[in-house]
């Protein structure tokens, strides 16, 4: 835009110079020194050199203008921190190893790649016996799987995973070598058990009877302060139930005394999620 200006300024200057030319051809071949065309000219001059004075300080004055226009913006005081999203915790436990994972738990013993609960002592207060994941903390939604093998003891009796526990108090999913499953509520405070299931124990073909190892998971999924509870075994999903949209510590579990279990090949993957603020032990049947 300045250039295009400057070129048509220009462009009229020249023209007015060949004008006077042309003008000053149509004389005599000896013409007369004309006083008042040299003035003419020299009033030219001046007013070229006007123009050069005039076109500069123009420029001079819209490069001002473009730099207190950009100083004008203001600039972020400051650049936004980026907050990665947590990602999920994640926990692998073939137990090849005892890695102090595992808590809580009176009659647990890892060796030859497993881990042994059981056979507990005869109790009579009906309440089953827990493996505490340390490393798993207090999830309210996630995934958990085992592999789970009858060892010895009484085979009408259940074993699986530890789904929720505070003080005493926990909800888990067990299966047995009969080939059926349940999900159960137990109730410290009064030692009574409560079915999550209707008809309490079900009856799958996708479990493998007697000694043969069966594969457990579960994954529990909370919307509107309830928890969906899907329950798979040897990767087919059996059914679905609920329970309230609660934390509390997970892990692996036998259901009653004279039982004894091989667990291997842990799995635990637990979602990042905010917790609810009313956190209730769990106390008795959900619906």
């Amino acid at each position: 835009m300045k250039s295009y200006g400057n070129t048509v300024i220009y462009k009229f200057i020249w023209l007015f110079v060949i004008v006077v030319f042309v003008s000053g051809c149509g004389q005599s071949a000896t013409p007369t020194p004309n006083v008042s065309a040299t003035g003419k000219m020299l009033s030219l001059n001046a007013t070229m050199a006007a123009l050069d004075v005039t076109v500069q300080a123009h420029q001079a004055a819209q490069t001002e203008a473009a730099r207190a226009t950009a100083t004008s913006t203001p600039l972020p005081t400051s650049t936004p921190t980026q907050t990665a999203t947590p990602g999920p915790t994640i926990i692998q436990d073939d137990f090849s190893s005892d890695t102090g994972r595992w808590v809580e738990c009176g009659q647990c013993k890892i060796e030859g790649g497993v881990m042994k609960m059981g056979p507990y002592p005869i109790a009579i207060d009906g309440g089953g016996y827990m493996a505490i994941c340390k490393d798993c903390g207090k999830p309210q939604d996630y995934k958990m799987g085992v592999d789970a093998t009858f060892l010895d003891g009484y085979s009408d009796r259940g074993f699986g995973l530890l789904l929720r526990e505070q003080n005493g108090s926990y909800v888990d999913i067990e299966i047995t070598t009969w080939q059926v499953y349940g999900a159960w509520l137990f109730n410290n405070d009064n030692n009574l058990w409560y079915t999550l299931i209707d008809d309490g124990w079900k009856t799958t073909g996708n479990l493998h009877p007697g000694a043969q190892t069966n594969r457990l998971e579960t994954e529990i999924v909370s919307d509107g302060g309830k928890s969906t509870i899907n329950i798979r075994i040897n990767g087919q999903l059996v059914t679905s139930t609920t329970m309230d949209a609660i934390t509390g510590r997970v892990g692996l579990v036998v259901g009653l005394h004279s039982l004894g279990i091989a667990f291997d090949n842990f799995y635990f993957e637990g979602y990042p999620l905010n917790q609810p603020k009313d956190n209730p032990t769990p106390s008795g049947p959900t619906g």
